[in-house]
């Protein structure tokens, strides 16, 4: 629930004043997690800190030499700017996936905590019902039937069939 919990808050309420991210920060109980309400942020950042970074690349190519400078603008910062979105996107939705996979563990143990004593109570069950009389009745009728139908396989399997 805690894992659901955090990613409806980075879905819902990405931009969140300050007083509240300065409490999430500094809660020493970590029941909140800011890593994924700071991803459209980190994001941005890294977009426009490589497409600066790119400009600067290519600005200072154009100073060495024009046909050096036109490739950097034409090829190379194209190319290094979507291959460095491509891989920051990738790796941010892996991170965003394990908190969905820690989402999924964390109902899969509400549920086991909520059947955990679903099995004593069916045993104590099946007990009670041993001890009544109709019920060990059909259960003899049960076992004659099953030691019906095994002797008539045992019959079947020892006839010599011609082919």
């Amino acid at each position: 629930m805690k894992a659901k919990r955090i990613l409806d808050d980075a879905e819902t309420n990405v931009t969140r004043p300050a007083s509240q991210f300065l409490g999430t920060l500094f809660d020493f109980s970590f029941s909140r997690f800011i890593t994924i309400q700071m991803f459209p942020a980190i994001y941005g950042i890294v977009l426009a800190t490589t497409l600066f970074g790119l400009l600067y690349l290519t600005v200072e190519a154009f100073l060495v030499s024009i046909p050096r400078g036109l490739f950097y603008l034409v090829v190379a910062t194209p190319i290094t700017f979507l291959g460095i979105a491509t891989i920051t996107r990738a790796v941010m939705e892996f991170y965003l996936v394990v908190f969905k996979i820690a989402e999924n563990i964390d109902e899969m143990r509400e549920v086991t905590e909520n059947f955990s004593g679903i099995s004593q109570t069916v045993g104590g069950v099946k007990d009670l019902t041993k001890k009544l009389p109709f019920w060990s009745i059909k259960s003899e009728r049960q076992n004659q039937r099953e030691n019906e139908t095994r002797d008539t396989k045992k019959k079947r399997k020892n006839v010599d069939w011609p082919y």
